[in-house]
């Protein structure tokens, strides 16, 4: 599960008690707001603490990784991870020999930092897979973007793996693209990866992670290779904050 809880604290009793609820395998959080890290029983936790603001004191962004002890697995945090770039690297114990790799993403609003933030995802993704193409890649967060993606020529593929990621079309609304966005996902393209979003082909009223008085957009993204072991997502009509991906590998 990704999901973007703008504040730990907001959620820490509700929250936390529904994820572990659920008995997500890996629950990857980001913008926590917080310094210190809150644990969740049964589950193991990477930390990045959020960066305190000059100006009000507040900590800002923050990530956490949260990984089930239920599951058959050692892992561990890659050295460059950083408040809004962390990267977890998870081995399988069971009859599964190459390593799942995930990147945690939190985009700050600010261009300038977007595009460093996208140039060094970008740089480190491509480096895990040259080095080790076998390796699986996940990557998933806030990316502060409207990402556009064009659907698949073969609609019925399209269609079976609903994995596009489209502008919202409100009249109200007048939606503009950073071309460092549509840099983003071009890069992607070129690395073989796709952009598997919440918005369906079907959905209605189509899913959005933003609201606001003025917009209502998608900007949080799972990023995944083409050839990724059996995926499904799960659709949640009530929540725009959720966003659930299964993953089954075969043991």
């Amino acid at each position: 599960m990704s999901w973007n809880i703008a504040g730990a604290k907001a959620i820490i009793t509700e929250g936390f008690t529904v994820m572990s609820s659920c008995n997500y395998s890996i629950i990857v959080l980001q913008e926590k707001w917080l310094v210190d890290p809150i644990e969740l029983g049964g589950y193991s936790l990477h930390h990045i603490g959020a960066e305190k603001s000059n100006k009000s004191g507040r900590a800002s962004g923050g990530l956490a990784t949260y990984i089930s002890t239920a599951l058959q697995v050692t892992t561990e945090q890659l050295a460059f991870s950083s408040t809004d770039l962390q990267a977890i690297k998870i081995n399988f114990s069971f009859n599964r020999h190459t390593p799942l790799i995930i990147f945690n993403v939190y985009a700050h609003p600010r261009k300038h930092r977007k595009v460093l933030l996208f140039e060094r995802l970008l740089q480190k993704v491509e480096e895990i897979r040259c080095a080790n193409p076998a390796w699986d890649i996940l990557v998933t967060g806030d990316f502060n973007s409207n990402l556009i993606y064009t659907p698949e020529p073969d609609e019925q593929l399209a269609a079976e793996n609903a994995i596009w990621s489209v502008l919202p079309q409100l009249p109200s609304v007048q939606m503009k693209l950073d071309i460092r966005d549509k840099q983003l996902v071009e890069a992607l393209e070129h690395l073989s990866m796709r952009v598997l979003n919440v918005r369906v082909k079907g959905d209605v009223p189509p899913s959005f992670t933003h609201h606001s008085a003025k917009s209502a957009t998608t900007i949080d993204y799972t990023v995944l290779p083409s050839l990724f072991p059996c995926w499904h997502m799960l659709k949640n009509s009530k929540s725009y904050l959720l966003f659930t991906v299964t993953i089954r590998f075969s043991t």
